[in-house]
Formats: structure tokens, C-alpha cells, sequence
């Protein structure tokens, strides 16, 4: 049975090696991290179908698309709900749940206690079949709660993962129920629909919508389906997107102007609208006060942390859909 990892709805950074085409946030040192994981509970509880199913802890779920491990937000720990049937080096990655812990712990280091309650599941997945590096998507349909997940393999470079959970996270803070009403349908809706719910008026999204692509979305419309169509609308209104990949859509734009808003080291000038787009991040107290955490946390305590806005792998790639959400099988 396919799986939700599979979700038509899901968020992912991708990176393979070719452009896109197709669809379209802790104080502690890693040493105490392993400390924070809740004992599993292995009581033949289920998954309650987020998944798919599986026993808490008991490895009766096959694996389809890199899943791993998924484990339950409690806060500041994790609880292991499923450890999927895996083989040679996933069992390896499955095995190390030290890694698991550092990966959560780095991932806290971004999301503070006051937004947790947004992710209630944690993936490790091994990100080869999908071709990504971390995704996001709903687990309820009022866009409550969240799952994060996190590839295992591509882990390594340390900058790249914290550019990942950013922008990620960036997702999770825009298009979640304070911001959009999953009950109201695309022709009912007077501002910016994502695709997964009709954007409030005073959202960052519609906010981010109306300062940057209300004027161009024909343009847009018309761009999709060939790719260069699109690098040539990128092209055009360059001005506009703190990276290439931002001009995917607005809900990849708004993820990308978050990371940037929080990796750029000072407030620009605003002489463009994609520097407007990031000053508009400025005038949210939220967005400030969450900037300042990341910061602190990555910058004042990571020496060896080194994010450059628009430096990561994938800055220079481009999508072609008009929806925040595609399933990752659907990219190229």
C-alpha cells in the first residue's frame, strides 16, 4: 500500500543532480542529545495510519520510499513509533540511534519549544529513492500538525542539514493552521491558495503573494510545462527571488526568503522586492524573535556553522508547479 511518505502533499528539498522539472527550527551540547529520547514503547501499538501502520518498535512495516525510523514529537524528545523492515546499510542507519538523537537534537536547535507542537511525527529516511534531503507534509487535515523528515545519507555536510531543517521549518511556519483555512475551497478564496488551504489576509504567504507575484502570476501560469519557459521567466524577474529555486512557486519562495532572512547577517537595504520580501520577515515580531533562536543557537554556539544565504547545492535549480506540495516521486 503506498504510503503518506509518499504524500502528493509533501515539501521537499531535492538533490539530485539535474535541475527540477515536473512537480511543483535547543540549548544543549550533542553530548546529552541521546538523553532526550523517550523509551519505546513496544505494545503493538499502531501508527494510526500516517504511515501506513507498523507495530511501535517492532520492524513489521516495509520500508517503500527510505523510511526508516519514524519516531513521535513529545516536546523535547522523540519516542520511536516505527522502525521499518530494513536491510544492509538502512539497517545500519536504523541501528544508529545516536544519529537519530543528533539529527533531532539539530533540528531543535531550529524549531523552538514554542513551535514543536506544529510536528508531532520525525522521519530518518534514506533519501536516494526520493532524491531528497528533507521534506515536510500535513498529518492533519487542518494543517495542525506536521511530519519532518530527515535523510540519514545526506546528513553529512552540517551546513547543508541546517540549511535543510531551516527551510523546512520555513514551510511548517506558513502554511500551518494560523496562517491558512484547509476549509475553504480555491473558488471561495479571496487571497493566495497554495493548494492546500486558502491563505489568510494578514498570512506571511499572502503578504509574501501580493508584494511579489500577484502582478507576474499570469506570467508564471504561462511559464510552466517547458523549462526553459521558466528559467526565462526566472530570468526576467530575477529581481524578485533571493534564489533561482525560490521562483518555483510562492510557497518554495517564502521557504527560501525564511532561510535567507535567517542566515543573512543584517537587514538589506530593500532596493529590490526580493529584498522587500525579506524585510517584510522584519516587521513580524514572531519571524524576529524566531531568527534570533536559529541565530543563537547555530551561530553563538556552532563555531564551525558557516550558512551563506544562497550558497546551498540546490540554490541555482528551479521547479515548475504552482503548489506549495508535490510528491517527491514527481520530480526529476
Amino acid at each position: 500500500m503506498k504510503t503518506r511518505f509518499l504524500s502528493r502533499w509533501m515539501i521537499a528539498i531535492i538533490i539530485v543532480s539535474v535541475s527540477f522539472y515536473g512537480c511543483s527550527n535547543q540549548d544543549e551540547d550533542f553530548d546529552s542529545i541521546t538523553n532526550n529520547v523517550v523509551d519505546p514503547v513496544d505494545n503493538g501499538n499502531t501508527n494510526g495510519g500516517t504511515t501506513g501502520g507498523g507495530t511501535a518498535g517492532g520492524g513489521t512495516q516495509a520500508s517503500t520510499q527510505g523510511e526508516i525510523t519514524l519516531y513521535s514529537v513529545l516536546g523535547e524528545a522523540i519516542q520511536l513509533q516505527v522502525n521499518y523492515q530494513v536491510t544492509g546499510q538502512d539497517l545500519t542507519y536504523q541501528n544508529d540511534v545516536a544519529r537519530h538523537q543528533e539529527l533531532w537534537g539539530q533540528t531543535k536547535d531550529v524549531v523552538p519549544s514554542s513551535h514543536r507542537n506544529y510536528m508531532n511525527e520525525f522521519m530518518i529516511y534514506n533519501g536516494e529513492i526520493t532524491g531528497s534531503a528533507g521534506y515536510v507534509y500535513e498529518t492533519a487535515s487542518d494543517l495542525s500538525t506536521w511530519q519532518m523528515g530527515l535523510a540519514i545519507n545526506y546528513a553529512d555536510d552540517q551546513n547543508e542539514l541546517l540549511y535543510t531543517i531551516i527551510h523546512e521549518f520555513g514551510h511548517i511556519l506558513t502554511l500551518n493552521n494560523t496562517q491558512l483555512d484547509a476549509s475553504v475551497s480555491s473558488g471561495a478564496c479571496g487571497n493566495y491558495f497554495p493548494g492546500e488551504g486558502c491563505s489568510k489576509a494578514a498570512s506571511f504567504i499572502n503578504k509574501l503573494y501580493d508584494l511579489g507575484w500577484a502582478d507576474i502570476w499570469s506570467e508564471y501560469q504561462q511559464a510552466q510545462g517547458s523549462e526553459t519557459a521558466l528559467q526565462a521567466f526566472y530570468n526576467q524577474h530575477q529581481d524578485r527571488f533571493v534564489t533561482n529555486y525560490a521562483a518555483t512557486n510562492p510557497g518554495e519562495d517564502i521557504a527560501e526568503v525564511f532561510a535567507t532572512f535567517v542566515t543573512m547577517s543584517g537587514q538589506p537595504a530593500g532596493n529590490t522586492i526580493a529584498e522587500r520580501k525579506i524585510l517584510l520577515m522584519y516587521d513580524e515580531p514572531e519571524l524576529v524573535t524566531l531568527r534570533d533562536y536559529i541565530r543563537s543557537n547555530l551561530f553563538g554556539n556552532r563555531k564551525s556553522v558557516s550558512l551563506t544565504p544562497g550558497s546551498w547545492s540546490r540554490a541555482n535549480t528551479i521547479g515548475t508547479h504552482t503548489s506549495s506540495y508535490c510528491g517527491v516521486t514527481n520530480r526529476h
